[in-house]
Order: structure tokens, then sequence, then C-alpha cells
């Protein structure tokens, strides 16, 4: 706060006489914000004294036009002693002289209040007067120079043109530009020369890439649901919206309604609907224990937040607890605008399986023929086997079914165990409690993990054990143990294509490890029979002979009780287990038949048919209709079933993406006591903040009218908001910096009438490209960003816009600009997120397993490695650490603006990370193969592809310095010169391995320089 005063006071210093009258806005509201609002201010329920300093009937109560010695205000914050003065010492707050002297003359000069500027919709200034019109090349330009004339400041010169298309390609592409391109527009004499390259660069694909990377900041994109667990979504369809629209200049306007209601529509498009994805990327909770109500309650909130900030630039969380301190914003108008949100037919808890209802399927073409194709069939044959038959069919078929049906191999078993209700009669120990459910093949025992049952072991050196077996949580664990010496269980997890979790199982027998091939998946009933003879087990998995691989050594288990669910091992089992059998010989293929298929229908059979469970029934009929069935119809069943699965797998392989759909009943929604879901007060219906103009009369009260809203020439802030973010994008900091803030506690404007002057040019049309185009050929964007120590001191952030901007890359265009410049870089557009390199084992610390995915990191292969980084596969709790480094957010909450830090780390990235390691490398090879031998060449071309120019004498001396002592030194250690260019997954060339390693080092150097990685 005080620097931000010391600023305004610094500013008005500078200003001519003229600028010496005192403005509300601009002086006087940011003292009072900062000093005053929090006591004095719109938080009716925390208001001391009745006191309201925000408002002009309220201020006027201590304030006396044209005499400060009659204003109570005055008096109190000037007051000789602590105990009468303002703010009270207790607050911390102490206001300067400077600022009392700024209230004072303020109401010397007549004390005229002004509402906050950014609440009053923008009037389009007209275009001032310059001296200098010949700098202007257009509007911008002389609202910029205005304000430099009046500061007794002279524009900068224009940069040169290498510069001049450096910046551009940066700021319109996020790519640097190619040498070629480079010397093509040194070339080109023609007086539009510049603007060729501004709408050449427009007109490229990169264009919408480059423009999605501020906007999924500001959508909080990511690819897995954040919290705890934090396992994969899949919103890449919506990212690829995104690109496009920017690429076909969607207008914003339409852009803002589609995104914030697409789904409400008339006759709303697949595309429509998908735009609704913005408003669910928002993180999504299912951590065991949390509660469904709390949870939807903050997805809602995260909406308001995200909607609040990134289409009017106000901070509405604010007033989620009570009134907001500082802006005119209560907290029913907070849950009014929240009643918008709160309509969405979600769950509280939700993602567990990938994407979280509601979801927009977004088949291809070919996909959609194959799903109409199917669904055909499937009718057809449904139709061909009608149900009346079919039951008919069975009740005949049941009559005689038990006699017929074959019998579990009774030959040679010397253990049978049940579950069926009672233990009493095996007479095992029993630790913990034992639950019984129905299962396979009848009734089965449920374990916990603290549950165990020992029953009498046995010897044998050739035996056979079978058993049911249905996991509950995946993951190792160990499942049956002892006897003459086995342990039996389940491996750690491994995940499937559709997200379900699947794993081995494992055997411990004589000394040694053996996995299955073919796995289990949790939630679902196996069978499995295992047979031992010598020191290999062979398994029977459901009645079909598995493959066991000999994993490696394993201590020799004991002999001793046949245990299950021991809750001492570290993986006790979670699960539920049936039908225990233990013979002296091996099975056969037809017992294991018996066993798996044919005992549970048995089962079945042996109940009354007004006592079986509908899964009964449908088993049964499944069984007769498979194996039992006339011939016709059981090849109509079969090619039924296939139909069905390639449904199933169709549906699975279609991409889904989350999306807004309304309820059929909207929730309620209520005032919140301090924002928590439990303490509900006043009931409010969707409204629009009371400062604002309403919504029209005739308009309903839902998300479509809120986006239209947002959009009429009423709204004060729309517009503002995106041409200052815009600004950002090409000057690195906003006309209003605080890009995130345009109420009270944010930044007055450095410029407003070209702040509003652009607002209203854009409101017009809401034309992307136009603004983008307006903005980069004006002459204060082409000047160069040299500066003077005097300039520096005066306007060290360049808010009068004297010189051109200068500021590092955005991180993820740090990782471009290198992958470009060496030719590693795959420019394809869309598609679903890569995994590039990143240290091992990041992901391990926060890694929870079990049936979650996105917990293990699985590097990309081939052209995947070379993407652009805004492709990278984004993990919220751990988000890629090459592009956090460089300051890029964790895309938890909406970003509106990134800081820029310089820090060693950086360096160390630059120096050390595979990408970059790899990419200088490759850019080596390039100077040598494409430059010649010289290396005076090789080093120019090598500098002008990092640098956009050549290198200066003495850069070059340095440069081709360090490159001799490489030479020498990979001489003399020419297993390091291999080792060196060995890193990264593509090879090198047929270049001698010490020549590319000094080079690379020379290119790793260049790399590190500040105006590799600085737009300027």
């Amino acid at each position: 706060m005080v620097a931000r005063l010391f600023l305004v006071v610094t500013a008005i210093g500078l200003g001519s006489a003229a600028e010496k009258a005192v403005d509300f806005n601009r002086d006087i509201r940011p003292v009072l914000s900062d000093n005053c609002f929090t006591c004095h201010g719109p938080d009716d329920r925390h208001r001391m004294a009745n006191l309201r300093l925000d408002s002009e009937n309220g201020i006027f109560k201590v304030v006396t036009p044209g005499d400060p010695a009659k204003s109570r205000l005055y008096a109190r914050i000037s007051a000789p002693t602590a105990s009468s003065r303002m703010p009270p010492a207790q607050t911390g707050t102490v206001l300067t002289a400077a600022q009392i002297e700024l209230v004072r003359k303020w109401i010397e000069q007549g004390a005229k209040w002004e509402r906050h500027w950014s609440f009053t919709p923008p009037v389009r200034p007209a275009i001032p007067d310059v001296r200098n019109e010949k700098w202007a090349r257009n509007a911008i330009d002389r609202f910029v120079l205005a304000r430099l004339e009046r500061e007794g400041l002279k524009p900068g010169a224009e940069a040169d043109r290498a510069t001049l298309l450096r910046r551009l390609s940066f700021d319109l592409t996020g790519l640097p530009p190619a040498t070629a391109e480079i010397d093509a527009f040194l070339a080109d004499k023609s007086p539009d020369a510049y603007e060729k390259q501004v709408d050449r660069l427009l007109a490229l694909p990169q264009y919408g890439e480059r423009m999605a990377m501020q906007w999924l900041d500001l959508a909080r994109y990511a690819d897995t649901h954040g919290y705890h667990i934090d396992s994969q979504r899949d919103m890449w369809k919506w990212r690829d919206w995104v690109i496009d629209a920017f690429n076909h200049n969607m207008p914003f306007d339409r852009f803002g309604i589609e995104q914030l209601a697409g789904d409400l529509l008339p006759n709303a498009t697949v595309q429509q609907k998908l735009a609704s994805a913005f408003n669910r990327n928002h993180m999504i909770n299912y951590e065991g224990g949390a509660i469904p109500e709390e949870y939807q309650v903050e997805y809602v909130a995260d909406r308001v937040d995200t909607t609040s900030n990134v289409f009017m630039g106000l901070t509405m969380g604010c007033a989620r607890c009570h009134d907001h301190k500082f802006d005119p914003i209560s907290q029913k108008d907070y849950y009014r605008f929240f009643a918008f949100f709160n309509t969405i037919a979600e769950k509280g808890l939700d993602g567990k399986s990938g994407n979280a209802a509601p979801i927009l399927e977004m088949p291809t073409a070919e996909q959609a023929s194959e799903a109409a194709w199917l669904q055909q069939a499937i009718a057809e044959h449904e139709a061909a086997m009608p149900e009346k038959d079919t039951k008919a069919l069975l009740a005949v078929w049941q009559k005689t079914a038990l006699t017929n049906l074959p019998a579990p191999p009774a030959g040679g078993l010397i253990a049978h165990y049940d579950f069926d209700g009672s233990l009493a009669d095996n007479a095992p120990t029993v630790k913990g409690k034992v639950t019984f459910i129905a299962g396979r093949p009848g009734q089965s025992a449920a374990f916990n993990g603290e549950t165990q049952i020992e029953f009498p072991g046995f010897q044998a050196e050739r035996f056979a054990i079978a058993f049911w077996l249905r996991s509950g949580a995946l993951g190792e664990m160990t499942v049956l143990e002892g006897g003459p010496g086995f342990d039996i269980g389940v491996e750690d997890s491994h995940p499937q294509p559709d997200f379900k979790r699947g794993s081995p199982l494992y055997v411990e027998y004589k000394g040694r490890r053996w996995h299955s091939d073919a796995i289990v998946f949790g939630g679902e009933w196996h069978h499995i029979a295992l047979n031992f003879e010598g020191a290999t087990p062979a398994l029977l998995l459901d009645g079909t002979s598995v493959r066991m691989e000999n994993v490696g050594a394993a201590n020799p288990i004991p002999a001793g009780a046949l245990t299950i669910g021991d809750p001492h091992r570290d993986k006790p089992l979670k699960g539920d287990v049936g039908g225990l059998r233990i013979y002296d010989r091996l099975l056969t293929a037809s017992d294991a038949a018996a066993l798996a298929l044919h005992e549970p229908i048995r089962a079945i059979l042996t109940q009354q048919e007004s006592k079986r469970s509908k899964d009964q029934n449908g088993r049964l009929l499944d069984y007769y209709l498979r194996y039992e069935s006339p011939p016709d119809l059981r090849r109509v069943y079969s090619e039924l079933n296939d139909l069905k699965a390639r449904a199933a797998q169709l549906k699975k392989d279609v991409v889904n993406v989350q999306v807004m759909a309304e309820m059929a009943k909207p929730r309620d929604t209520f005032v919140l006591a301090r924002g928590d879901y439990r303490n509900q007060t006043e009931k409010v219906t969707p409204a629009v903040p009371a400062l604002f103009p309403p919504l029209p009369k005739d308009a309903p009260a839902n998300r479509l009218s809120l986006a239209r809203w947002l959009f009429t020439p009423q709204h004060p802030l729309t517009a503002r908001v995106a041409v200052n973010r815009y600004w950002q994008l090409h000057f690195g900091i906003g006309l209003v910096k605080t890009t995130e803030d345009f109420g009270s506690q944010g930044d007055a404007p450095a410029n407003r009438e070209l702040l509003d002057w652009l607002a209203a040019e854009f409101e017009a049309h809401w034309d992307v490209k136009a603004m983008q185009r307006l903005i980069v050929t004006s002459a204060a964007y082409r000047q160069s960003s040299q500066v003077s120590a005097e300039l520096l001191e005066k306007d060290p952030e360049n808010r009068l816009l004297a010189r051109g901007p200068r500021f590092r890359l955005p991180a993820e265009m740090v990782r471009d600009n290198a992958l470009a410049v060496s030719g590693l870089l795959q420019k394809t557009i869309g598609g679903p997120s890569v995994y590039p390199y990143q240290p091992a084992g990041l992901w391990e610390e926060l890694s929870r397993g079990e049936t979650f995915t996105a917990q293990e990191y699985h590097e990309s292969t081939g052209a995947d490695l070379y993407r652009r980084s805004m492709y990278t596969f984004w993990k919220r709790t751990v988000p890629p650490a090459t592009l956090t480094t460089f300051d890029a957010p964790d895309r938890e909450k909406c970003t509106s603006r990134r800081l820029i830090t310089n820090t060693p780390l950086q360096a160390l990235v630059l120096l050390n990370d595979p990408t970059y390691v790899e990419a200088a490398r490759a850019l080596a090879q390039r100077a040598i193969l494409e430059a010649g031998s010289e290396p005076q060449a090789r080093l120019r071309f090598l500098f002008r592809e990092a640098t956009s120019r050549r290198p200066t004498a003495n850069e070059a001396r340095i440069l081709l310095e360090l490159a001799q002592r490489r030479m020498e030194h990979y001489r003399k250690h020419p297993e390091l010169a291999a080792k060196l260019i060995a890193i990264g997954a593509s090879k090198p060339g047929n270049v001698e391995a010490v020549e590319l390693a000094a080079w690379t080092m020379v290119a790793s150097t260049v790399f590190n320089l500040d105006e590799t990685i600085t737009k300027q």
C-alpha cells in the first residue's frame, strides 16, 4: 500500500500545473480503501460508528467541501493525540503526512466525489491532440503520447527490425522467428512490411495456441482432479476448442457466452456444449470421509470466483463469509450470484473413475457411425430372442438342471470350506469378526483387513487349492498362506485403459515368486485354482489356464495352519473369499470349469425361486443361454454378447469431457453464515450484484441470461478487463496492473482514457484478432526497450510507456523456444496431454496407488517428448517442475497474473534439465552440419538462431574460447563427451562426439543468456 501511494504521490509531483488538482479516484480512494474501508466500508455488519466512507452519502457526513477545518474526517486523521487519531493505533495502520495532506487538499479543492472508476460504464473518450503527430501510428499512440507530453517525456526510438519481429513472433505465436523469416523481413522494403508480418503471424495456427496459454491459466485447466488423490480427468477436447476458437477469431462475446452457458443455448451444438467445460475445470474430490455437501458448495464457489475474476476482474470470493470489506458487494449479492451456478447435475464426491458427471461424449465420425450400427444390430438380435420365449425355455430346463449339471470334482478332496453362514463344522481359529455375504458359489466371508481365519494345515508335495476371490481394494495383499508352505495373493495394481485397475496374482512357493500373466479386477468375482507339483505352480483362472512367470527369489514360507487374512501383514486382505477346496491331486481343465462355471449355478438352483435375487436370476439366465439353450438361440445370444462387448469397448474408447448441464429441479440456494455449508440462513434466487444494472426484466434468471448480461453495453467491466489482459500479454503489465482486481483495492489505470477507448473499440465488434493487431501495430509497442537510467528511475515499471516492453518469457515459452531453435519442436496442434522429461520419482511422494489413476509418471516417447509445453500433462499436486520453476501456477485456482521471479534454480534448469541439454546438443549439431567447419560461422549460426541477432565481437571471442576449452577437455575425456551427447531420446547424427559435445556446451551457455529467454 505504501509503495503504491508513493507512486501516486510521485506521479502527482511529476505532473503539470493542470494535473495538480487532487482526483478522488486516483488519489483519495486508495488511501481510504487501504486504511479506512475495513471499518467504514461496505460491510455493514462490521461497520464502526455507523460511518461509511465508500459512498457519497456517507463520506459527506464527515466532509465539508472547501473547508478542511470543519471536516471531521480531516480532524480525526490529523488529530495530535494517538487516542483521538484515526485509524486507531491498534489497527496497525498509520496515515503518512503526504496522505493526510492529500485529503486536506481534496477537501480544500471542493471535495469532488466520484464513484469508483471501474463501476461506471466506459465512454469512448475523444482522441487527444498531440504535438508530435508524426510519431503516432494509430489512436493508441495519441493517448500514450498525450500522457508523455504532459510528463515532459519523449517516446523511445523504434526497435530494430530483428528485435521487432522476435517480439512480435513471441507475442502472437509464442515461438521465436526462424532466421529465414527475419531475413525476409529485413529484405522487405515495402512500407507495410511490418503489417504484413503481423497478418502472417495472426493467420498461423500457433496464434491460437499462444492466446490459449493465457486462457488456460484463467480457466484453471489441468489434467487431474486435484486434492490429495489428484487422479486423472480428460479435458483436452475443451483445450482444443479454445485453441480453435482463437484461430477462427470467434467474437469474444460469443467466446464467453458459450463457455459460461453453451449448454443452455437454443438447439445447442456439441461444440457449444463442449465450450461449457470452462466451468468444470475446477478441482473435484472423492476422498474417503469427505462430505459431499461441503464439496458441492466448494465447486460452486469456485465458479463464482472464476467467473467474476475472468470476466469482471472482481474479488467476489471476499463476500462469501461476510459483506465485501472494500467493494459494494454484499454477502447476499454473493449468494445470489452463486445461485446461477448451483443448478448443475453434479455430485459432491465424484471422479474416481475418470471424468465426473455430467459429461459429454465426443465420438469421432467413425465412432459415431459404428455406434449407430451396433445399436441397430443389438436391437435386431434382442428382437430375435423374445424375453417370454427365453424365460419359458429356461423354466423347462430348470426342472432337470440339477441332475444334469456337472458335479464339483470330489475325487481327492481333502478339505472343503463353504463359508455358508457358519464355521462351526470346520473348527477354525477366528480372530476378529467374520461377516457372511451373498457371494460365490453361494455365500462368502468378507475380510476387512482385521479378520483372520485359520484352518488346520496339511502336508503334500502334489496338491491343488481352489477358491473364489473378490478383492475390494487392489494393491498388494496376501489372501491365503501356510499349508505345505505357500503364499497366494494379489500383486500391486496396474492401470487399464478404461481407468479400471487390475492386478496379477502372485504365488510364493519353495523360495520362488511367480506372477500371473492375466489379472484380476477389483470388485469382480474370480475363481482361482492352483496346481502344485514340484516347484512350479500352475494357474487356472476362471476355468482357463493362465501362464505363471517366475519373477525371482522369495523367502521360504514356513508350513503351518492354512490362514486367510493375516492382519499383521503389511498388506492384509481386504476382500471376499468363498468356496475354498483342497485336493491331494491336480485339477484338470474340466475340474476347474466345473468349479468356476457350474458350481455357482448349482448353488442358485438349490434355492427356492422366490428367494433368488435379481442378480442370481440374471446369472442363471446367462448360464442357460450360453451353455444349455438350443443351438440357434445359443448362436444369437453369443453374437449379441459380442456386439454388446464391442459397444462397451467403443464407449470406453470415446473421449468424454466434463461439461455443464442443468438439474431437472434446481437446488435451493441459501446465504451461508460464515460461508459454511452447514449454516443455511436466508433463501435467495439468482441475481447480479446490486451495484450493477440488473438483468433484463424479461430474461430468465439462469446462466445464459447472466452470460449475455456480461456483454451488454451497460456492463462496466467486461470489455475493460479483457483489453487490459491483452495489454498485459503484450506489454508485460496491464494498464491496470492488478489484472485480477478492478475493485477498490486494485491499482488505478495508468492511462484511464486509453483503457476506456480500447474497451469501447473492443466492445463494438468483440474482435480479438483486431485488438491484437491494433496493439502490436502501434508505435508504442514498436519502441525499443532500451532505457536510460533517468527514465528507469522515473518510471521503473514502464507505466508511462516511453519505451517498449521487456520481460522474461512465460515458462511454456522458455521451453518451447529451446525446442524451436534446436529443431526438435513438434508443431502438432491439439490432442491429449503428453509426458515430457521430468525428474524421476517426482510423483511418488504424493501418489496414492490402489485404484487411482495419474499416480505414476510414464514418460512419453517419440514426437510427444517435443510437443509444445501447453500440452504437458498438468497434475495439480505436482505441476510440471520445469514450468513451475519459471513461475507457472499450479492451476488449482484461476490465475490472472503470473509473478515473474529470477532465481538460481532457473539457471540450473537451463543447464541440466534433459530438455535443454538435448536441445543444446541438437542446436550444436545443426550449427556443425549447416554452418560449415569454421568455428566463427558455427557460432554466428548458433547465436543468431537462439537470440535472433549476431554476436558482438566480444561475445564471439568469449564463446569461441569456451568452445576451444571444451574441445580440449573432451579430447582428454572422450567418455564424458559420449555421456553428454547421449542425453535425451533423440540420437546424435553422424557428427564426431568430441566436437559435438564442445559445441553443445556453447549452445547450453547461449540458452542461459538473459537475452535468449527474454522478450525485448
